[in-house]
Protein backbone atom coordinates (compact mmCIF):
# COMPACT_ATOMS: atom_id res chain seq x y z
CA UNK A 1 0.00 0.00 0.00
CA UNK A 2 1.42 3.35 -1.00
CA UNK A 3 0.74 6.79 0.50
CA UNK A 4 -2.07 7.62 -1.92
CA UNK A 5 -3.86 4.32 -1.27
CA UNK A 6 -3.48 4.78 2.49
CA UNK A 7 -4.91 8.29 2.34
CA UNK A 8 -7.79 7.13 0.12
CA UNK A 9 -8.67 4.35 2.55
CA UNK A 10 -8.50 6.77 5.49
CA UNK A 11 -10.83 9.21 3.74
CA UNK A 12 -13.23 6.34 3.03
CA UNK A 13 -13.06 5.47 6.73
CA UNK A 14 -13.85 9.06 7.71
CA UNK A 15 -16.85 9.11 5.35
CA UNK A 16 -17.99 5.75 6.73
CA UNK A 17 -17.80 6.96 10.34
CA UNK A 18 -19.51 10.24 9.47
CA UNK A 19 -22.41 8.29 7.97
CA UNK A 20 -22.91 6.06 11.01
CA UNK A 21 -24.38 7.89 14.00
CA UNK A 22 -23.15 5.33 16.56
CA UNK A 23 -19.59 5.40 15.27
CA UNK A 24 -19.61 9.15 14.79
CA UNK A 25 -20.70 9.81 18.37
CA UNK A 26 -18.15 7.31 19.69
CA UNK A 27 -15.35 8.91 17.70
CA UNK A 28 -16.28 12.42 18.77
CA UNK A 29 -16.53 11.40 22.41
CA UNK A 30 -13.24 9.50 22.34
CA UNK A 31 -11.26 12.19 20.54
CA UNK A 32 -12.86 15.40 21.76
CA UNK A 33 -13.34 16.55 18.18
CA UNK A 34 -16.59 17.93 16.91
CA UNK A 35 -18.12 17.42 13.48
CA UNK A 36 -16.53 20.61 12.14
CA UNK A 37 -13.09 19.39 13.27
CA UNK A 38 -13.68 16.11 11.46
CA UNK A 39 -14.76 17.87 8.26
CA UNK A 40 -11.86 20.31 8.38
CA UNK A 41 -9.37 17.52 9.09
CA UNK A 42 -10.35 15.11 6.34
CA UNK A 43 -7.06 15.75 4.52
CA UNK A 44 -4.98 15.86 7.72
CA UNK A 45 -2.93 12.76 8.43
CA UNK A 46 -3.39 13.12 12.18
CA UNK A 47 -7.16 13.03 11.78
CA UNK A 48 -6.93 10.19 9.27
CA UNK A 49 -4.77 8.16 11.65
CA UNK A 50 -7.09 8.97 14.55
CA UNK A 51 -10.15 7.67 12.72
CA UNK A 52 -8.30 4.52 11.71
CA UNK A 53 -7.08 4.02 15.30
CA UNK A 54 -10.65 4.38 16.53
CA UNK A 55 -11.88 1.72 14.10
CA UNK A 56 -8.91 -0.57 14.76
CA UNK A 57 -9.53 -0.38 18.52
CA UNK A 58 -12.71 -2.45 18.30
CA UNK A 59 -12.91 -5.39 15.89
CA UNK A 60 -16.67 -5.11 15.23
CA UNK A 61 -16.14 -1.47 14.14
CA UNK A 62 -13.27 -2.55 11.92
CA UNK A 63 -15.30 -5.32 10.33
CA UNK A 64 -18.17 -2.92 9.63
CA UNK A 65 -15.72 -0.69 7.78
CA UNK A 66 -14.21 -3.61 5.88
CA UNK A 67 -17.67 -4.73 4.76
CA UNK A 68 -18.76 -1.20 3.85
CA UNK A 69 -15.76 -0.32 1.69
CA UNK A 70 -15.07 -3.87 0.50
CA UNK A 71 -11.43 -4.16 1.48
CA UNK A 72 -9.28 -6.85 3.06
CA UNK A 73 -9.31 -6.79 6.89
CA UNK A 74 -5.59 -6.00 7.13
CA UNK A 75 -5.79 -2.93 4.90
CA UNK A 76 -6.90 -0.38 7.54
CA UNK A 77 -3.94 -1.36 9.75
CA UNK A 78 -1.60 -1.11 6.77
CA UNK A 79 -3.01 2.31 5.91
CA UNK A 80 -2.52 3.44 9.50
CA UNK A 81 1.08 2.28 9.45
CA UNK A 82 1.81 4.00 6.13
CA UNK A 83 0.19 7.24 7.34
CA UNK A 84 2.36 6.99 10.46
CA UNK A 85 5.50 6.92 8.31
CA UNK A 86 5.93 3.17 8.39
CA UNK A 87 6.67 0.78 5.54
CA UNK A 88 4.90 0.83 2.20
CA UNK A 89 3.49 -2.48 1.00
CA UNK A 90 3.64 -3.72 -2.55
CA UNK A 91 0.27 -5.21 -3.52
Amino acid sequence: MNNDAAETLAIQAIAFVAGDEELLQGLLMQTGMDLNDLRAGIGNRDVQRGVLEFLLSHEPFLMRLVDAIDCRPEMPAQAHMVLSGGPIWQD
